[in-house]
């Protein structure tokens, strides 16, 4: 063995916040596909080559209860190992046990201070384990100690939509641009805490001006597009959110939401064909994007079609069963 044992997971803000090394202001919202190999810190941890082992056969297994186990051997002889207390909460976030990352990086940063990573980590797991305050005080710290991030005034926006802080929300929001006005997910986001907040014509503007720089990035987002697209398609300009949507699908052709919002589009315009050709892209490359179903059953019952207009309802009525199930577990 090498003593470097790593995961492989999804490009995500999730998991480049346990990557040991350079920080990346990424995206919460879409993910990448590519795969990305990912250093845990075993190098450095204290294990035996037979812990070494059985811990490597478990990553590469994605089994969580093997992994704690052998870090837990590990740890009866090392129970006060920063690294072994550190890697198992990059583990334990990185297998979605966010209880189990808190206590391990909570027991970690008592021996050593965490380093600005792992204390980013640290502070989504809070969030993910239904403690808003202590992540947001872990999200304060990180912006006091790194001011020209623009990820933690982000992630701290983020924090307060959730906690129904619009008005705050706003300021974060504001607050990552000011820092670095090519955070295209930024913008999205302050523009639709904007619209929450009643300010239209803000959102408007801010939405148009994400889209600008959207255009200008390597590899321009398709949400951009579409979020100025919906924005004008409220307003009732039919020929300019369909640009946007036309935009927004160029970016990416297995966009579900720009079909959807195409098809809304041409049910305005009365192309029922069309509009349901554009749902039932939405539905191929999104099965579980309800709106879409909830349209195609709808359009097609005015066709006279009651066959399909029942399935497309029937997928429509489970799978927001299904989300309002998982809502109520939440809770």
């Amino acid at each position: 063995m090498n003593g470097k044992i790593v995961r492989f997971a999804a490009a995500a803000f999730v998991v480049c916040s346990v990557r040991c090394g350079a920080q990346t202001t990424g995206p919460p919202r879409p993910v990448a596909n590519a795969e990305k190999q990912i250093d845990i810190g075993a190098a450095a941890a204290p294990l035996s080559d037979a812990e070494r082992t059985d811990l490597d056969k478990a990553v590469r297994k994605h089994d969580y209860p093997a992994e704690k186990a052998a870090i837990d051997k590990a740890r009866t002889e090392h129970p006060d190992s920063f690294d072994l207390l550190a890697m198992w909460g990059r583990l334990a976030y990185l297998e979605k046990q966010p209880k189990d990352a808190v206590d391990a990086l909570e027991r970690a940063d008592k021996i050593k201070a965490l380093s600005e990573t792992d204390r980013t980590t640290l502070a989504l797991a809070y969030q993910f384990a239904q403690k808003p305050e202590q992540s947001r005080t872990e999200l304060l710290k990180l912006a006091k100690l790194a001011p020209t991030n623009a990820r933690y005034p982000y992630l701290l926006g983020r924090m307060d939509v959730n906690s129904q802080r619009m008005e705050e929300a706003a300021d974060d929001f504001a607050k990552a641009i000011r820092i670095d006005p090519n955070f295209v997910r930024a913008y999205e986001e302050l523009g639709q805490t904007q619209e929450s907040l009643g300010l239209m014509d803000e959102a408007r503007k801010t939405y148009e001006t994400g889209a600008e720089v959207n255009r200008r990035q390597s590899v321009p987002w398709e949400w951009s597009p579409l979020d100025l697209g919906v924005a004008l398609l409220q307003a009732d300009d039919l020929a300019g959110a369909e640009k946007l949507f036309r935009e927004a699908l160029r970016y990416n052709p297995r966009f579900a939401w720009g079909h959807y919002y195409m098809g809304q589009l041409f049910h305005k315009q009365d192309r029922n064909d069309d509009a349901i050709a554009e749902y039932k892209a939405a539905v191929v490359a999104d099965p579980r994007l309800r709106q879409a179903w909830l349209a195609l059953g709808r359009d097609f019952k005015r066709q006279g079609n009651e066959a399909e207009s029942a399935r497309a309802l029937a997928i429509f009525k489970k799978l927001e069963d299904q989300e309002n199930a998982a809502k109520g577990r939440k809770n």
